[in-house]
């Protein structure tokens, strides 16, 4: 069974790469049988030479296969333990080395953001931190996605219940306004997060052309790297360290915590969260 699936996946790559141009072989193996298995199903193919015929004629699944393969759900403050590790200590230390060094902004680049659940959290975190404290430093969100409809739908800042139930109920009335069954995101709190189209497998860049130039202090990458082959990953984040400063800081979700650890040099800040430190 499993190498008919290979076989059939195998297929498929073969298929969109030559028709297309798109390859699809970078991601994970058993992420592609999953994906093309579902497009088989909704489709209503009973085999794989059926969905390629599909796939030949109906100009819309090639990109129907490709947003499927974009996983990108997401909400507000996800890893409820990794954002409390945020909010206690790495935020802190960051406003605190700013201030010892003398940096006027703090760079977080928020890669993989899909609709901004996660940028947004950061800027809850990063702008309470800061109002609550006597802080001249800023801070400054970069976040990217390779999907420019996850990208407009981000900068609306309209989110609904299931998006914010995670979030604790002082940030919900001091950064939302609720509109029905929607919650509207702070429009001064959204002027701090500036979001733009990249892909994390460019080969020409470390960072995304909006950051102007790398030096960040933090990265956070959440359930990306996962739905990539190992070298994949490897490269991705030889790309955020690269484009962070010697001690920043990469968070990935809890699943892609031996990801980076087999990387030489990324170092577990602690052992309860995948939270790292670069050499």
């Amino acid at each position: 069974m499993k190498e008919k699936l290979a076989k059939e996946t195998e297929m498929c790559v073969q298929f969109l790469k030559e028709r297309y141009a798109l390859d699809i072989s970078v991601y994970d193996n058993s992420f592609l049988e999953k994906t093309i298995h579902n497009r088989l199903v909704v489709t209503s193919c009973k085999t794989t030479n059926d969905y390629l015929e599909y796939l030949g004629n109906v100009p819309d699944e090639p990109t129907c296969l490709i947003n499927q393969l974009s996983n990108s759900y997401s909400e507000f403050f996800r890893n409820q333990l990794t954002f409390s590790i945020l909010e206690q200590t790495i935020i802190p230390k960051l406003f605190n080395d700013s201030a010892t060094n003398r940096s006027h902004e703090i760079r977080i680049w928020s890669a993989g953001c899909a609709s901004g659940q996660e940028p947004y959290s950061l800027a809850i975190l990063f702008d309470d931190f800061k109002n609550n404290h006597p802080i001249n430093t800023n801070y400054r969100i970069f976040a990217t996605d390779n999907s420019q409809k996850k990208l407009d739908s981000a900068v609306k800042g309209i989110f609904d219940f299931k998006s914010v139930k995670n979030t604790k109920l002082e940030f919900v009335e001091k950064y939302f306004r609720r509109n029905g069954d929607n919650f509207m995101l702070d429009v001064n709190l959204m002027k701090q997060v500036d979001f733009s189209f990249y892909d994390l497998l460019e080969k020409n860049s470390n960072s995304p052309p909006s950051g102007i130039y790398s030096d960040f202090d933090l990265i956070v990458c959440c359930n990306v790297l996962l739905y990539y082959q190992p070298e994949i990953q490897q490269k991705i984040l030889q790309k955020f360290y690269r484009s962070l400063k010697t001690y920043g800081f990469l968070i990935t979700g809890e699943a892609e915590t031996s990801f980076v650890n087999s990387h030489a040099y990324f170092k577990q800040y602690t052992i309860s969260a995948p939270v790292f430190i670069k050499n």
